[in-house]
């Protein structure tokens, strides 16, 4: 039963996230992505904090047991949403939804390198198709000469490289925190770490009913239940199981940036896309 809903609970973070790329996509308009990453996600340690304040407050505040939520919350937080935000700032909402999908491939090839054990075949070459996916994307924004889309995408690949970082560090602890403890101080560390990045630009605060309910959505949605469904799926599930169902991520947030922000996919980035999900398919398969 605890694995289904885990199952569950990562499922409906995913599709939470795949909507983000377009939300987010649009209030770059308004802020810079060290702006929007910083604001998002203080209002998110404000709604953790009041949501989870029973279990905060038996929480010990020493460094023994805060450092594994401060890596937390520098991975899965700051450096994760520095690239991620800078990256869709040049990169169009569904472009770096497809780069997503290769997530699970990075994690694999992590997986690769820290494991003694041989690497079955179909996993070896999953990664391999992911691969080409990646760069079938990437290769399409070079050829049409679209170089903010070609340095967009390569930043939102780095915050790939965090997220799976971010997981094998974080299934390490997992089992001696609850996840209402490992979501509100990795928001809380996360928000911290943004601060230094802020001397990059003026901090301005623009608000509008619609700039509003899109930021309550990334605070609230995506970031406090995001977080709060994706890590007790750590806690149940393993980390390969967990990263494969990011493939939902690329799929709908291909889908919601051509519906809200009208954009357009071109043949070679659909090829793409099909290699990465194919390819992480093929590499999940036991």
């Amino acid at each position: 039963m605890n694995k289904l809903l885990a199952l569950v609970s990562v499922i409906i973070s995913c599709l939470f996230w795949s909507i983000s790329f377009s939300v987010s996509k649009i209030l770059l308009n308004e802020y810079s992505p060290f702006e929007l990453s910083f604001i998002r996600f203080f209002l998110a340690f404000i709604f953790s904090a009041i949501l989870f304040y029973p279990k905060i407050r038996k929480t010990p505040l020493h460094w023994k047991y805060q450092k594994p939520l401060f890596i937390a919350g520098m991975l899965g937080v700051t450096l994760y949403f520095v690239f991620e935000n800078s990256g869709l700032k040049y990169t169009d909402a569904s472009e770096g939804a497809l780069i997503v999908g290769s997530f699970p491939a990075l994690g694999l090839i992590v997986e690769f390198l820290t494991s003694k054990e041989k690497i079955p075949m179909n996993r070896l070459w999953g990664v391999v198709l992911s691969i080409i996916g990646v760069l079938l994307i990437i290769g399409d924004s070079g050829i049409n000469l679209k170089f903010n889309n070609l340095f967009g995408d390569i930043l939102v690949l780095l915050s790939g490289v965090m997220w799976v970082i971010y997981n094998w560090e974080i299934k390490k602890v997992n089992h001696l925190y609850s996840h209402e403890v490992i979501t509100t101080f990795q928001m809380l560390w996360g928000t911290l770490l943004f601060i230094p990045f802020l001397t990059f630009t003026r901090m301005h605060i623009k608000i509008n009913f619609p700039i509003f309910l899109s930021l309550f959505y990334l605070s609230f949605f995506c970031s406090v239940l995001g977080y709060l469904l994706y890590n007790y799926g750590l806690k149940h599930l393993s980390v390969s199981q967990v990263v494969n169902l990011l493939n939902l991520i690329p799929l709908f947030g291909a889908i919601w940036g051509v519906i809200y922000l009208k954009e357009t996919l071109s043949f070679l980035k659909i090829i793409g896309g099909i290699f990465i999900i194919s390819g992480v398919s093929l590499s999940s398969k036991k």
